[in-house]
């Protein structure tokens, strides 16, 4: 074609990923493994665009390269066998010099049969096919530290938030990008070809942070920040910023937006900051039913409902509390739906993420959340009551008074901010600003979820006890059933099925799972058919 070598320029990139390699087995590991490897799978997507568009010629050309591409895969697994005694996918990824990655060993189709063909093992293929690894931009780093708030509060970690803490790790594997590590235990093999099938994208998984030994990092994505997650990821530590987590502190961003946003969908403010038992007998007393919280209190810890007078066990918890500073006193509402806004801060703007439904045991615990519009499941009568009063509106509102407030102080990061739809004698009501959460919440993890679902459902959080009630004799059976369920996804996401979103078999208290349907009435079904109530 007239061109002679030089003329056009072409990139040093093959040339500086070579340049450190110093034996033959990461040579192999380079070349045939990986570069060589991901041939496979461009020529088989070349091939067929160009046959796509009629241009046969060119198709033929690109078959005979495919041919020979396989050949060269298959000389380095054999001399890669020779010398190492192996080829299983572990050993290879050790070869890997920095900034070689298996995911540079795929193109843009996955060729399976030319990958058998070249000799390598199904163990090796099947992670190949998973492997997403950064190819070359600083990855984030994601770690899992739900003991924030009680690191903040001083509060001593009992082991049973230990055992869940290790049974949720996995979970910050959906807020990751493809290309972004994840700390903590990798789920088995197919747990993750399930989640890859469905058209989750699975980032790398190292057991610590040392693990990533000099490797650039874009940044550090714990799940929330404290004193001890700030020395551990050798970061800075603001101890103002504890306030954030504070209920009382959240109550007054509730004053603060009521005031300024009157809305007849709004429950009036009627709680208050105790600081002492007369003010609190003084409030239980105008009659009703109350529930009296500690200012760093999580998950319905912590807390303890009054009806009328301030009983024994009530008046026992207040004197221990009230002593250490003021408690939170507000009334027991009839709660109709329980939301969350979800918030990204940054130095100079506010993004909502989104708005989320969960579910909650009667004690307070999370129980999973609805993937698809908030409202579903809910009756008419209180999506007739949110719509007129622009419950979304007023939602978003309230998470921006709340994320400036933030701001102020210092912070951005992620930030939940949960409230609550709720029956008063004057009708349906909207209770915002309940409490703050400035870190990542399963609020967050389920809009990730929502995002590769084309269909409607729930995300769920069951405990074995639940497990064992539904008819099942351990996560492990199961998990069997769930493995046997069909899947329906495309290039947009997962349209029906379920899929674990935790490793069951591991788990110590809880396993979690999500059940998609083309609609919520038939994801619902499908749940049901398990075994398992669905919330509404």
């Amino acid at each position: 074609w007239g061109t002679g070598l030089g003329d056009v320029g072409a990139s040093h990139f093959f040339w500086d990923t070579v340049a450190d390699i110093d034996s033959p087995q990461a040579f192999l590991a380079a070349l045939s493994l990986t570069y060589e490897q991901a041939n496979l799978d461009f020529a088989v997507y070349w091939r067929s665009a160009f046959a796509a568009v009629g241009d046969t010629p060119t198709a033929d050309a690109i078959q005979t390269v495919y041919e020979d591409e396989i050949r060269h895969v298959r000389h380095g697994v054999e001399w890669y066998r020779r010398m190492t005694g192996t080829c299983d996918f572990e050993h290879y990824q050790s070869a890997l010099v920095f900034p070689l990655s298996p995911g540079r060993g795929k193109g843009p189709v996955f060729d399976r049969a030319g990958r058998v063909a070249a000799g390598l093992s199904d163990a090796f293929i099947d992670e190949m096919e998973l492997s997403n690894v950064s190819r070359g931009r600083p990855p984030r780093v994601f770690s899992f530290d739900p003991l924030v708030e009680a690191q903040v509060a001083g509060r001593p970690i009992k082991k049973a938030m230990r055992t869940l803490a290790d049974d949720l790790t996995s979970v910050m594997m959906f807020l990751a990008h493809r290309e972004d590590v994840v700390v903590g235990a990798r789920p088995p093999l197919p747990v993750l070809q399930r989640l890859h099938t469905a058209g989750f994208e699975i980032p790398q998984f190292v057991p610590s942070i040392d693990a990533l030994g000099e490797r650039s990092i874009d940044s550090h994505q714990p799940w929330g920040w404290s004193a001890e997650v700030a020395d551990r990821l050798d970061q800075s530590w603001d101890e103002a910023l504890g306030v954030l987590y504070d209920k009382t502190w959240a109550f007054h961003q509730r004053q603060r937006f009521w005031e300024a946003h009157p809305s007849p969908l709004l429950v009036p403010i009627q709680g208050s900051i105790c600081h002492c038992m007369e003010e609190a007998e003084a409030l239980v007393k105008a009659g009703g039913e109350w529930i009296a919280k500690a200012p760093l209190s999580t998950s319905g810890q912590h807390r303890i409902r009054m009806r009328g007078e301030i009983h024994e066990a009530a008046r026992a918890w207040l004197t221990r509390h009230l002593t250490t500073g003021p408690v939170l006193i507000e009334p027991w509402y009839t709660r109709l739906a329980d939301l969350s806004i979800q918030v990204q801060i940054t130095a100079d703007r506010t993004v909502i993420e989104g708005i989320t439904r969960f579910w909650t045991a009667g004690s307070g615990v999370y129980r999973g959340a609805v993937i698809g519009r908030w409202t579903h499941g809910l009756s008419s009568e209180v999506v007739r009551a949110l719509h007129g009063g622009r419950a979304n509106d007023v939602l978003e509102a309230s998470a921006r008074t709340v994320a400036a407030s933030a701001r102020a102080l210092g912070y951005t990061g992620p930030l939940g901010i949960d409230a609550m739809v709720v029956q008063t004698p004057d009708g349906i009501r909207l209770l915002p600003i309940l409490e703050v959460n400035p870190r990542y919440t399963m609020g967050r993890v389920a809009l990730a979820l929502q995002r590769r679902c084309t269909g409607h459902g729930g995300w769920f959080f069951l405990d074995h006890r639940q497990i064992e009630a539904a008819g099942f004799a351990d996560p492990d059976a199961l998990k069997t059933a769930v493995l046997a369920q069909p899947i329906e996804a495309n290039s947009r996401g997962l349209q029906a099925g379920i899929v674990w979103t935790t490793e069951p078999s591991t788990s110590q208290r809880v396993v979690t799972v999500l059940c998609i349907g083309p609609t919520a009435r038939q994801a619902a079904a499908q749940w049901t058919q398990l075994g398992f109530d669905w919330p509404d």
